[in-house]
């Protein structure tokens, strides 16, 4: 949550919640086990790491490919041996075995793997997983969630109204908001508190802008803070915080008619009962965010943002779906739904409550400022927060199968049509030798091509 909810008599709270301007009874409804934690945990820990699909598939191959191999060479041997000379038995037989090239099996895919984690590690994706590779270069779906991932976790101000019919010195009201709002450790405050210090800085410290001039300071639970300003020598009461604290909706109604921002979360200051000052605050797009969704759609891919948040404000292109207001066990739904219509999901997340969702996607990647848990159930790692290399790593891994599944293609057909040729007679054993080093290492560069 990017901010504070109000919860009230009655509401449920998770286990763990942090009241930041009241205090509640509550009663424990869920014990030790029960909890939604406890079943996001439980989960994370009954999943094993994947091996690539790629390098599976290799091995597999090589435990036919090799009985295959040396059955041929016997039946060379025997077959030469019976109606030809045991030299020539020996000599095409030995071709066979030379001829034979295991090593885009073997060793290609293997060394693929690794240049490929290493690339994307470049790019700024982490990873020690080879199937993180599969998982992006087959993904047609990815999962995002909103807060921490495409969001950062703090909010800004996008815009600041200012009633022109003021009591008091716009100095010495700015100042005294500072004031109260920046020995308070929440959200909004810490948002107000560095706009008016990065943008107002200079009328701060005017004079009347003494920050001292502040008096009976209070919280007013779920809906802002209230104190007294001494100003002029009069005193004179003010609040900030939401709509609720305003006289009257028609009042609120015609400030947010002076607004250019359509969108965001309103905090009015509001002095002697009258709404003197707006603040609206939105959440802040990581960089690159607003490029990522052009390149996702060019991929082909299906994009879908789950987020806890009832009301996402994000302005999206309409190929982009977002379904708000989700619980960790909803966004697990959504992402098993996908894997089951064989969509091979990527959920992109840094929360706990992504944790279930990471672990059963096909593919999972965490935000390096995400939490613990997440970071340590995803596939990779976001070093620095850069959403934007998603897309470049679906690229790559796209290339880096489609070369593995060329030098398996290559692979067959060298060794069906080499060891025919072997075991015809047709190929000495130095000119067999030969071919497997050229083969081998012609495989092994196109893998390592970048």
């Amino acid at each position: 949550e990017p901010l504070p909810v109000v919860r009230r008599p009655g509401d449920r709270v998770r286990a763990g919640t942090w009241a930041v301007d009241s205090r509640f009874e509550l009663e424990v409804t869920g014990v030790a086990g029960e909890r939604e934690l406890d079943a996001i945990l439980k989960t994370v820990e009954a999943v094993d790491g994947r091996p690539s699909e790629l390098q599976t598939q290799a091995n597999e191959l090589i435990q036919v490919f090799l009985p295959i191999v040396v059955g041929v060479s016997l039946l060379t041997a025997l077959a030469w041996g019976i109606w030809g000379t045991w030299i020539q038995a020996v000599l095409y037989s030995m071709a066979v075995l030379l001829v034979a090239c295991p090593c885009a099996l073997g060793l290609a895919t293997p060394v693929a793997i690794s240049q490929g984690l290493y690339r994307l590690a470049r790019l700024g994706l982490v990873s020690r997983d080879g199937a993180l590779i599969d998982a992006l270069a087959r993904t047609r779906k990815i999962f995002f969630d909103k807060t921490g991932t495409l969001s950062e976790s703090s909010m800004r101000v996008s815009e600041f109204w200012l009633s022109a019919d003021l009591a008091v010195e716009r100095s010495s009201m700015l100042a005294a908001v500072y004031a109260a709002e920046s020995g308070l450790d929440h959200p909004v405050a810490r948002a107000l508190s560095q706009f008016l210090q990065s943008e107002l800085g200079p009328e701060l410290t005017a004079d009347g802008g003494d920050p001292g001039k502040i008096d009976n300071l209070h919280l007013l639970g779920g809906q802002g803070l209230g104190f007294e300003l001494f100003a002029g020598g009069v005193r004179y009461a003010v609040q900030v915080g939401e709509r609720s604290l305003a006289a009257s909706e028609a009042e609120v109604a015609a400030v947010e008619a002076d607004l250019h921002e359509r969108k965001g979360r309103r905090i009015f200051i509001i002095l002697e009962g009258r709404i003197v000052a707006c603040f609206v605050l939105q959440e802040r797009l990581r960089a690159g965010v607003a490029g990522v969704w052009e390149r996702l759609d060019a991929l082909g891919l299906e994009v879908h943002i789950l987020t806890g948040d009832p009301s996402p404000e994000l302005t999206l292109p309409t190929n982009v779906r977002v379904t708000p207001g989700l619980s960790s066990a909803e966004k697990l739904q959504a992402v098993e739904a996908a894997a089951a219509g064989g969509q091979v999901p990527i959920f992109i997340g840094d929360g706990i409550n992504d944790s279930e969702a990471m672990v059963r996607a096909s593919g999972s990647i965490a935000m390096h400022s995400g939490t613990a848990l997440a970071r340590s159930v995803a596939m990779g790692q976001l070093t620095s927060d850069r959403i934007e290399a998603v897309p470049e790593a679906i690229t790559l891994a796209r290339s880096i199968r489609q070369r593995l599944r060329g030098n398996l293609k290559f692979a067959a057909s060298y060794n069906v049509i080499g060891m025919t040729l072997a075991a015809a007679g047709l190929l000495h054993p130095i000119m067999a030798a030969l071919i497997m080093l050229v083969s081998s290492f012609w495989v092994t560069t196109r893998a390592m091509r970048a």
